[in-house]
């Protein structure tokens, strides 16, 4: 397990932008993010970004996020937003969380949206 940093990255979209340039931004920055040496603790996805935490078992991003997963950094999929997208029985990789997990971890790290 490697070390993690009191940060927290908050996902609200299943890509940075928009279009396929958006797609190929998340995954180049999820894989550039598994690489360092310090980890944020934790990942929290809300709106289209819990279909990055829903996706294909063959999907880069999804084995991304599970690389991150082993490395010890927490990763939590809103339970709204999962429903929403129908998404809620299809959660692959981490926990789906409800909106005290995401305020209580917001307040408690330092947090990085994108």
């Amino acid at each position: 397990m490697q070390n993690t940093l009191n940060k927290t990255v908050f996902l609200k979209a299943d890509k940075i932008g928009e279009g396929d340039l958006g797609s190929i931004l998340i995954k180049g920055f999820l894989n550039a993010m598994s690489e360092q040496e310090n980890l944020p603790e934790s990942i929290l996805c809300v709106n289209s970004a819990v279909l990055l935490t829903t996706a294909n078992e063959e999907d880069e991003v999804l084995q991304i996020l599970k690389k991150l997963e082993n490395k010890g950094v927490k990763i939590y999929s809103c339970g709204t937003c999962l429903n929403y997208y129908n998404k809620t029985d299809e959660l692959k990789v981490g926990v789906a969380g409800n909106a005290m997990d995401t305020i209580a971890t917001l307040l408690n790290t330092n947090t990085v949206t994108l």
